[in-house]
């Protein structure tokens, strides 16, 4: 088997450390790719890193990380966390010294599943989350077409808001982002719009306000306890997206959840 090795440089209090990764993929069944690198970001549920290489959104890779025991879901006692993570997004970002890319990752456990070792090419997309705060996937039934904007998988604390034709409140809740882009987002909700409809959008934390249209409105299966989740399109305003992905330059940020 080949191996080819580099070596590089939410809603939650986020406190400033540095965790390194070993990052393994697959390019077939025969040869496979290893990074060394920093994390910039990571939870539970996931991590942001920069890589070398693109890596296509959909697949899986693995890490080795010395995570912190407080945000491991397994293996609490073991030096190094191993876990498998399903690309989120890998966005170029130009460097000092070099190009390389941002790439998000969310978490779905120790394990890969069987048909990743019939085909590490395989694409998955997340399906929900597991009882140990892991992420669930299943085959995707066709690669990931990159959207325009990439959404960034992060839970955001958002108001949204409906008015009248003389701007007088209708409704209005507390809700929590599932993804966000420059575009719009995906959000569970339970206010009552269709799609078609406009709401208002605002999100404290990083001084956004937009007005936006339900472009697809998602009911939680039954014997699921989850709201339904609205997929807004944002009309006026572009959301800052370089503030989640660049929060304070290259520093790692820990999302404190406990």
């Amino acid at each position: 088997m080949e191996t080819v090795t580099t070596k590089k440089k939410r809603n939650h209090k986020r406190t400033s450390l540095s965790v390194s990764a070993n990052v393994k993929g697959k390019e077939d069944k025969e040869t496979s790719w290893s990074e060394t690198t920093e994390l910039i970001n990571m939870s539970r549920s996931g991590a942001g890193f920069y890589l070398e290489r693109k890596c296509e959104v959909g697949r899986l890779i693995s890490l080795m990380i010395a995570m912190p025991p407080n945000l491991r879901c397994y293996d609490y006692d073991r030096e190094m966390y191993s876990v498998f993570g399903l690309i989120q997004h890998c966005t170029p970002f130009s460097g000092e010294d070099k190009d390389e890319f941002h790439v998000g990752v969310a978490f779905i456990g120790k394990n890969a599943p069987p048909s990743y070792d019939k085909n590490p090419l395989q694409s998955y997309r997340i399906a929900g989350m597991n009882h140990d705060n892991t992420w669930r996937i299943v085959e995707a039934k066709a690669d990931f077409i990159a959207r325009k904007h990439p959404r960034h998988r992060v839970s955001l604390e958002a108001f949204l808001s409906t008015v009248d034709g003389n701007n007088d409140l209708i409704s209005d809740e507390k809700a929590a982002t599932e993804d966000i882009s420059l575009s719009g987002t995906a959000i569970f909700s339970s206010l009552p719009v269709d799609v078609g409809d406009s709401v208002n959008f605002d999100c404290v934390a990083y001084n956004f306000s937009a007005k936006a249209i339900v472009r697809n409105r998602q009911e939680a299966a039954a014997d699921v306890d989850e709201l339904p989740k609205l997929h807004l399109e944002f009309i006026d305003s572009a959301f800052p997206v370089e503030q989640i992905l660049f929060p304070d330059g290259k520093k790692i940020f820990v999302e404190d959840e406990n």
